[in-house]
């Protein structure tokens, strides 16, 4: 199993640019539970911002989606 190869069109963010944000709404999807690796990996290389609290006072969510019921969305929440 093995997922596709992103398209050369999709936009791809740094740690650094959330510092430019207003806020932001985070999206992955949940596989048994666990967030995908690459977001994992992006959160991982940001934690410097998060360490300083950087981003403090700006507006964030999260959500997440499985493909079948009982796929770790109870384990997320």
């Amino acid at each position: 199993m093995k997922a596709p190869k992103k398209p050369d069109d999709v936009p791809e963010i740094t740690p650094e640019q959330l510092l430019e944000a207003d806020g932001f709404i985070f999206g992955f999807p949940s596989r048994f539970g666990v967030m995908a690796t690459q977001f994992k990996a992006f959160f991982d290389a940001s934690h410097e911002i998060w360490a300083i609290q950087a981003l403090a006072g700006k507006p964030a969510g999260i959500f997440w989606s499985t493909g079948f019921h009982g796929g770790g969305q109870e384990l997320s929440a």
